[in-house]
């Protein structure tokens, strides 16, 4: 018992050790940032319950946070690789926080429609900048723990968020939500000045010069120029597949409070979900991630990983029926998906993409995710106003599973292998 004890110990001493101070204090910002996370979770209830919308109008407003998050992504991308990651990092912290504050001043559908669709481009231009930041600070041993401390830290902080956020709702209604977020944004923007002056990420990784280098070395067909993301048909496979697979996942914040309200399920119990699910993150993907990436393909455990989030799902609807045990362990199952999938989605391409496009890469997959949402919103709800929430549930699970299929497909296109 006592070796097995140490063994784990050893494990968790194994998973932290090594990080640059730069991840640490990266994620230690995007820890207090999350930790007040509250719209992203429950903006559908509140439209629906608080404002009286219908679930298909308030899908349209969701996917109107997934059509931001598309453009952001893209944009953020192209504006790290020329002007360097802290000041987009900079930028959005402060510019969300003011805005989610506005946020809960709009009442009329296209009003929100504009609104929500800005503060996701401004919100969702951090996360290629923060990407290519971790692969900056970040040894190429140590980038997929990075991108996993990363993520813990996310995920710790929205363990709390949403709880805090259902407790809020439940006493004192959805108002001081958005201001709980947006007061955690401009916090983390000011520890992101006091913590994180401007450093290494405050240039371009590549000068100017190179890039143009690069880019008529490509024009001319030499190999040493890289090609742009969306002629690089590997690429274009692999966010394809990510965001067929993340449109099942997404259901977490789109038809999952929703179904699990119209079933009983008050806000506080839908937000101690999300705090479970971010409970099981922070205690088992370090170690999980420190494992994977000394003794296994990341494509491979991305693909099993996919399959635990698709079977997760799939079973929804029977807990639901089943009570609040079968949806925690629902929750757990998915969350062991979310470990074996999402991390290693970024450091993939981190390791592939060509030094001077690969704001623009990881913009593409960060576009990719937004594209996921705004799906899982027309296809999750508008399903579920036809035929139900378990039917809209099992749906984006078939079509999770072509993305598996495609995803199985993309190491042997990018090495030359073809399908």
């Amino acid at each position: 018992m006592n070796a097995s004890l140490a063994s784990i110990k050893d494990l968790y001493v194994k998973a932290f050790t090594g990080l640059p101070r730069k991840v640490w204090l990266l994620s230690f910002i995007m820890l207090i940032n999350r930790s007040g996370a509250m719209v992203v979770a429950f903006l559908s209830v509140y439209l629906i319950n608080s404002r009286g919308f219908s679930p298909i109008d308030a899908g349209y407003v969701m996917a109107t946070f997934g059509a931001g998050g598309v453009v952001g992504n893209y944009i953020g991308g192209i504006l790290n690789d020329r002007y360097g990651s802290w000041h987009i990092m900079v930028a959005s912290l402060f510019l969300s926080g003011v805005l989610h504050i506005v946020l809960a001043y709009v009442t009329d559908f296209w009003g929100l429609c504009g609104l929500v669709f800005l503060i996701s481009i401004v919100a969702d231009a951090f996360r290629p900048a923060n990407r290519a930041a971790i692969a900056i600070y970040a040894p190429p041993e140590r980038l997929t723990q990075s991108y996993g401390l990363q993520r813990m830290a996310v995920n710790l902080g929205f363990s709390i968020g949403p709880a805090l956020g259902g407790f809020l709702i439940y006493e004192f209604g959805y108002s001081l939500m958005f201001w709980g977020d947006g007061i955690t944004y401009l916090l983390a923007g000011i520890l992101f000045l006091v913590l994180l002056p401007k450093d290494e990420t405050a240039v371009p990784l590549v000068s100017e010069e190179d890039r143009a280098a690069d880019r008529a070395a490509y024009a001319r067909g030499e190999a040493g120029g890289s090609k742009p993301a969306f002629r690089e048909p590997w690429l274009v496979m692999y966010v394809v597949a990510n965001a067929f697979i993340m449109l099942c996942f997404f259901n977490l914040f789109s038809t999952f409070s929703p179904y699990l309200a119209s079933a009983g399920y008050d806000e506080r119990l839908i937000g101690l979900l999300f705090t479970i699910s971010g409970v099981v993150i922070v205690a088992v993907e370090m170690p999980a991630l420190y494992v994977i990436e000394s003794r296994y393909r990341l494509i491979k455990v991305m693909l099993i990983g996919a399959g635990i989030i698709i079977l997760s799902f799939a079973l929804l609807p029977l807990a639901v029926g089943l009570g609040f045990l079968a949806l925690s362990l629902c929750v757990i199952l998915l969350s062991l998906g979310e470990i074996t999938y999402m991390p290693l989605t970024n450091a993939y391409l981190s390791k592939y993409a060509p030094p001077a496009r690969r704001g623009e890469y990881l913009g593409v997959l960060s576009a990719s995710y937004s594209a996921a949402f705004i799906l899982a919103q027309l296809v999750g709800f508008g399903v579920a106003e036809l035929y139900g929430y378990g039917a809209a549930i099992l749906v984006s699970c078939a079509v999770a599973g072509a993305g598996v299929w495609i995803l199985s497909r993309v190491d042997g296109v990018r090495t030359g292998g073809g399908l």
